[in-house]
């Protein structure tokens, strides 16, 4: 008898085989929570992900002509992350790791918001720079996708747009431009009108920005271009329904021609399209026809890691560091 209580005192003091961890990704169009378990044995420990939660939030939709984001967008916030704190208490992580991206950087009332999500949440909130937003980005995606060579990843947020190139696990051109599928389809598509003019308008502004960097990106090339989050995974969806097997600009192209004779954002009726995305479709592909067009891209793929991904990845690589 004795043993047996000596056995199980020696495993309560043994070290846990498996920590659990939560990422929490505050984007500008949707807030996302991963929740993970990784093992603390092994040479290189993979996080397992064991359940995903995501809500549109729309806290872009809320910025203002003053950068102030307004108090509907912030309700939805709180309310979005109150439901994540509900979800991390009876989760009960090891390590939990909230960062907030485009659309807090640029809020003027930042402090105001941050003081009262982090309240919500029980957890502190980083605002990354737009650079550590792209780092993160990469590493989700090469921890979804083989990056075995030279690759170029773009990922269209809801108020900025990210382009890496790198080679392998290594991003080594990181850039965050100021653009993103709420922001353009605010600016240049009010009232939900599509129309020639403003597809043109927008798509001027998506080069311009880019323009600068685009020597950079020729002299490092790339074999893939992939494509990550919500843009893409609607432009996915809706060539998946239409039995298209390869996804090339002059397709996004034709998609963008058929937006515009349709005319009105809720007139938008694709196959595949969901109801949640339609509101920001035409912003989003008009930033990427822009960005394929300037960089001379005729195909792309997409792939399912994003910034949570690679956020969940670096916090298990500190855990069990």
């Amino acid at each position: 008898m004795v043993v047996a209580q000596d056995h199980r005192a020696t495993r309560r003091n043994m070290p846990a085989k498996k920590r659990k961890l939560a990422a929490i990704d505050m984007g500008s169009n949707s807030f996302h929570l991963l929740m993970a378990e990784v093992s603390m044995t092994g040479f290189f420990p993979k996080p397992r992900i064991l359940a995903r939660h995501k809500q549109k939030v729309r806290l872009a939709d809320g910025l203002d002509e003053n950068d102030s984001i307004d108090d509907p967008a912030i309700s939805r916030g709180a309310h979005c992350l109150n439901l994540f704190a509900k979800e991390l208490e009876r989760f009960q992580p090891h390590a939990v790791k909230a960062v907030a991206t485009a659309a807090l950087r640029k809020a003027s009332n930042q402090a105001q918001l941050l003081e009262k999500f982090e309240a919500v949440l029980g957890s502190p909130i980083e605002i990354i720079t737009g650079e550590r937003e792209a780092e993160l980005i990469y590493a989700g995606v090469c921890s979804a996708s083989q990056c075995k060579d030279k690759v170029l990843v773009i990922d269209i947020g809801g108020a900025s747009t990210e382009v890496i190139a790198g080679n392998g696990s290594r991003a080594n051109i990181l850039n965050s431009l100021d653009m993103g599928c709420v922001v353009f389809q605010n600016r240049f598509f009010k009232q939900g009108r599509i129309d020639s003019e403003s597809i043109e308008q927008a798509s001027k502004t998506a080069e311009q920005l880019l323009a600068s960097y685009v020597d950079d990106y020729q002299k490092h090339g790339w074999l893939r271009v992939l494509g990550a989050s919500g843009t893409f995974r609607a432009i996915s969806e809706i060539a998946t329904a239409e039995g298209l097997q390869v996804l090339s600009r002059d397709w996004l192209g034709q998609l963008i021609q058929r937006c515009i004779e349709q005319g009105q954002v809720e007139r938008l009726n694709f196959a595949g399209l969901r109801d949640d995305r339609r509101a920001v479709l035409v912003g989003g592909i008009t930033i990427l026809f822009a960005v394929l067009k300037t960089l001379n891209v005729d195909k792309f793929e997409v792939t399912t890691g994003a910034l949570r991904e690679g956020l969940l990845a670096q916090l298990a690589d500190e855990i069990t560091a």
